[in-house]
């Protein structure tokens, strides 16, 4: 049996918190399983999530750089380059020089990646519309709760690193 690392919050035990946590860890691995899934779009070619976002921003801000693009997937420009390539490859964009001295590249969406692009789009407005038809439902106060409550996971997930460490720590 593996013993845990002593807490000074561990007799803080609810049911009710624990069934809460239980749910939430479930919907977490489904959504990473989700983000881990390569899909098929309709081409019978398999793109992987980083390609489904790279494609997106793609369409939504076509006259974006490659660096804009990494500044608004939030990541670095020698990842966007690397799956830009494979996208390039896979027929899904193409990608051009701006100016006089080609250090500004831009990626155009080709036939196939307008095709990606709008099945991600249907895709996010299907899910968004079945979940919003559940939530016109509930009470105002009831919407401001859970907007809280997803605050608070939010907040808590931006801590996770430094609460590793300290974890980490605790249990040497």
């Amino acid at each position: 049996m593996v013993q845990m690392c002593a807490h000074p919050l561990d007799d803080l035990h609810d049911p009710a918190i624990d069934g809460f946590m239980d749910t939430m860890t479930r919907l977490l691995a489904k959504a990473a399983l989700i983000e881990k899934s390569p899909v098929d779009t309709g081409d019978g070619v398999l793109l992987y999530t980083s390609e489904i976002h790279l494609l997106s921003i793609a369409g939504h801000f076509p006259h974006e750089s490659m660096s804009g693009i990494a500044s608004r997937l939030g990541i670095t420009r020698g990842a966007v380059s690397q799956t830009a390539k494979k996208l390039e490859e896979k027929g899904y964009i193409e990608r051009s020089s701006g100016d006089d001295d080609g250090k500004t590249v831009f990626i155009r969406l080709t036939t196939a990646g307008e095709r990606a692009f709008a099945w991600h789009e249907s895709y996010h407005r299907e899910v968004n519309r079945r979940l919003a038809e559940e939530i016109r439902v509930w009470k105002p106060e009831d919407r401001k709760k859970i907007a809280a409550l997803l605050s608070t996971l939010e907040s808590v997930f931006d801590d996770c690193p430094q609460l590793r460490e300290e974890i980490t720590k605790l249990c040497r």
